[in-house]
């Protein structure tokens, strides 16, 4: 089909006054969809302190999908995710559709699900709660600009964090970090669309759930959001710069469990620290070993001679040590106790394989002046 074909049809589609079909959508999408450049998809899943980068989907569509903003089933297909697009359009999934607008963006809560085995990548979480609950969102500009594509320089420089959020829980504890999520990307013709999932919602029914939205990070933002702790609600901070809003998930209430509620909370804020197992107790005791030795005045190893050099400070007023291709930065305070002289034993940087390991040592003299070298350990002083 030719461009100027294709131009013809979705301008008799978009004139007409009459609600375009099923059929008549379904068939534009697909070949709109066979015409589009795809590339390849990152997905992101999400941690305390970090973002590991995981799918994210640049597609290009026509000026029809613009006005006709995508479906939580057709997002999940475009994301490869068929298993998942299937629950979107089963009856246990809830069809929202409902937008606010909030600083320069329109957001949309598309729908949302949950449920065990509901899509075909599964989450590391699910082998411990296998309930998920999956959202769709989409972003779009309100002077109409679309929204960067994921090839754009300005892609991600405004971030956002979608989440739920629930009442009675202090909100920096318990979101979609905290909560094992994750989230694919994907913008389509100006219009950002996001595929929100994390451990299942629904056991929170009753006491209610919002699903929290704002821009200038991936994480919460006591800026963007006011917490009462006497009622439990979570309120927007209407002084905030960027966007922020909430919306009530319309959650069915009969499907509240509130001994699973509060297991799960439990377990998320009270985390049972893991056994550590026996390899990691061994190379924790050998660390010790050398810890005391160090600390004792004796020598372990060699010193590569070269290798001792007086560190630097950043601006931060870090030390910084380089040799070679190894760098160290480090707290100074984490190094050497107030009068402390000569080799410390608080951080010991070892590294190796085989029969052939170096250490970091740090020293400070009578002057204050600290120096960094590296040790070659003797074997006597190698991991068993």
């Amino acid at each position: 089909m030719k461009n100027d074909d294709l131009e013809q049809i979705l301008r008799q589609a978009l004139a007409s006054k009459a609600e375009p079909d099923e059929t008549l959508n379904n068939s534009l999408i697909e070949k709109i969809k066979e015409r589009s450049q795809m590339k390849q998809a990152y997905r992101r899943k999400l941690s305390v302190g970090l973002l590991a980068a995981v799918l994210l989907l640049v597609l290009s569509v026509s000026a029809y999908a613009a006005t006709q903003l995508f479906s939580p089933k057709q997002v999940a297909e475009h994301f490869g995710d068929q298993l998942l697009a299937e629950a979107f359009d089963s009856k246990d999934a809830i069809e929202i559709n409902q937008s606010k607008n909030s600083g320069d963006y329109r957001f949309t809560l598309h729908g949302i699900v949950s449920g065990a085995g509901l899509s075909a990548f599964e989450h590391s979480s699910e082998e411990i709660y296998s309930d998920r609950t999956y959202a769709v969102v989409s972003i779009m500009r309100q002077d109409g600009e679309p929204m960067p594509s994921t090839a754009d320089d300005e892609y991600g420089k405004v971030p956002f964090f979608i989440s739920p959020l629930i009442k009675g829980q202090e909100p920096w504890r318990v979101n979609i970090v905290t909560m094992n999520g994750a989230y694919n990307e994907a913008v389509i013709d100006g219009v950002m669309y996001r595929l929100i999932e994390c451990d299942q919602v629904e056991v929170f029914a009753d006491r209610g759930v919002y699903l929290a939205i704002s821009s200038g990070s991936t994480f919460f933002s006591k800026e963007a959001f006011k917490y009462d702790a006497a009622t439990g609600e979570i309120h927007v901070n209407e002084n905030y710069a960027g966007a922020a809003l909430l919306f009530d998930l319309p959650l069915a209430t009969a499907k509240a469990d509130e001994e699973k509620a509060e297991s799960y909370l439990k377990k998320l804020l009270n985390p049972t620290p893991e056994e550590p197992s026996d390899e990691e107790m061994e190379m924790q005791s050998w660390i010790d070993s050398l810890r005391a030795k160090i600390r004792n005045g004796e020598e372990i190893g060699e010193t590569i001679a070269d290798s001792i050099k007086e560190v630097t400070y950043d601006d931060s007023g870090n030390i910084v040590y380089t040799y070679e291709n190894r760098s160290a930065t480090i707290l100074l305070e984490n190094l050497f106790e107030e009068g402390q002289v000569g080799f410390t034993d608080r951080r010991l940087s070892v590294s190796g394989e085989g029969k052939v390991y170096q250490a970091v040592l740090f020293h400070k003299d009578e002057n204050g002046v600290i120096t960094g070298r590296i040790v070659i350990l003797d074997e006597e002083n190698n991991p068993k």
